[in-house]
């Protein structure tokens, strides 16, 4: 029984607030102004599908008022990207336009052509090697497979991501995707906290994928991975949308194809045009953080906030953590407290971990609750055999509280922890000696 970094089985189908499937399912319902509000919100990300059957909509009147213009736009939008049905309707639809309307047409829609979208909000694809490089684990420990799991029978697959600190080890992992959900999820963050990974300056965001089989003969015997790609990529070419996004996570994390995140970005951003959340977080995270594609942040936090609006917790995350960076000011923590709270209210486990940050020592006296901090602890209590992070959040909230002999004890059990992980302690001392002094400690406890 083994742990490998593998993918093969198709990860579970994200919710959407509005995607092709719910859009479809909308207009066979008689639903059409859901319908068109749904394709519109496609339409306008670059998605073909969706800008043909939105002019479909205007050449019918279905939801929105009659106007071939309109059809004629959204039709011809379509056809610039290579969609055979809307180049039939836009050239059946432009011999009825008055003189002039093709250029009207054009200005109507010019803000979500090839070009523009470009530059708002499509990334700039090219791997980072610098970044590959320091993701290359140096050692890791074996991982070891849940007995029930194994009693049972149990495969399973996990993607994870993680920062890797200067001092070369593994910071704040979290579980990106994990199917059965919650059954391998403690083992690999402890496996992940184990790795050491090259110390330089700076932080490198990574990810790494795990395969759990009950039977198998070692990490590169999986035979039928070239055929189930092949498989998948038909599929993703097809037009559907979880293969797109399942390609993508394959490519950007199966070494055995020999690729890398940006290969997989391409089709993360398919899926993305289609309203998976999921995938809008990959791409937002990607863009923010330079992974696989130029750096840019503006164009990250668009596809984050749609993704978050959808009810993506990590997107909501990774967005709390972007306004936590640098100097807080009362804007920044507002603004992350209140995605960390949506997050927290569908029982994520990375909003719990990181809301109890915030609560127990942030600078803002408003924002301090160091009794709700510990009851947010208590809930991903099994971490704390594993990650000193928490022990130390358990410190600080303890220390905000006055309970300064409890602090110290916290901290201690927590800088025990990091030295068995080979954690730079010095941080941790500098807190401790706060406690030790009855002195609490506030600032951004999980930054690197």
């Amino acid at each position: 029984m083994r742990a490998v970094p593998l993918l093969v089985a198709a990860l579970f189908s994200q919710v959407a607030l509005a995607d092709l499937f719910t859009a479809h399912l909308a207009y066979e319902k008689g639903d059409y102004a859901t319908a068109a509000k749904d394709y519109r919100s496609m339409a306008e990300l670059g998605n073909p599908t969706a800008q043909y059957d939105l002019a479909a909509l205007y050449v019918n009147g279905q939801g929105v008022p009659q106007s071939d213009l309109n059809a004629y736009a959204w039709a011809s939008l379509a056809a610039s990207e290579g969609h055979a049905l809307a180049r039939a309707l836009a050239d059946k639809i432009r011999p009825q336009l008055a003189p002039g309307s093709e250029k009207i047409a054009h200005d109507m829609v010019a803000q979500y052509d090839r070009a523009a979208l470009d530059a708002s909000i499509m990334p700039q694809i090219g791997d980072d090697q610098t970044n590959a490089a320091r993701c290359r684990p140096l050692s890791r420990p074996s991982t070891r497979y849940p007995v029930e799991a194994a009693q049972l029978g149990i495969d399973g697959n996990v993607f994870m991501e993680y920062t890797v600190a200067a001092d070369g080890t593994a910071r704040n992992p979290r579980i990106v995707y994990a199917v059965p959900n919650d059954t391998f999820n403690s083992t690999v963050r402890e496996a992940i906290m184990g790795t050491r990974f090259e110390g330089q300056p700076g932080v490198a965001h990574c990810h790494v994928m795990y395969r759990f089989v009950v039977s198998n003969n070692g990490a590169n015997d999986y035979p039928r991975l070239q055929a189930f790609a092949a498989t998948t990529l038909k599929a993703a070419n097809a037009g559907d949308v979880n293969s797109q996004f399942l390609y993508g996570l394959m490519l950007a994390g199966l070494p055995q194809l020999g690729k890398g995140i940006g290969d997989g970005l391409p089709w993360f951003v398919k899926a993305a045009q289609s309203g998976m959340p999921a995938a809008q977080y990959q791409v937002g995270k990607s863009l923010l953080f330079g992974i696989g594609c130029k750096c840019e942040s503006t164009k990250g936090e668009v596809w984050l906030r749609r993704a978050a609006d959808a009810g993506q917790p990590e997107a909501q995350v990774t967005l709390a953590i972007y306004a936590l960076r640098g100097q807080l000011s009362s804007a920044d923590t507002e603004i992350a407290q209140r995605w960390l709270e949506l997050a927290v209210s569908s029982k994520d486990h990375d909003g719990m971990y990181y809301l109890s940050a915030l609560l127990a020592a942030s600078p803002d006296e408003k924002v301090r609750d160091s009794k709700r901090a510990l009851n947010l602890l208590e809930q991903i209590k099994r971490d704390q055999g594993v990650n000193p992070s928490t022990l130390e959040i358990r410190a600080a909230a303890q220390a905000s509280a006055g309970a300064y002999a409890e602090a110290t004890a916290s901290e201690r059990k927590a800088i025990e922890q990091a030295r068995r992980l080979r954690w730079d302690l010095a941080p941790l001392n500098k807190r401790l000696a706060r406690y030790q002094t009855g002195q609490p400690w506030y600032g951004n406890l999980l930054v690197l």
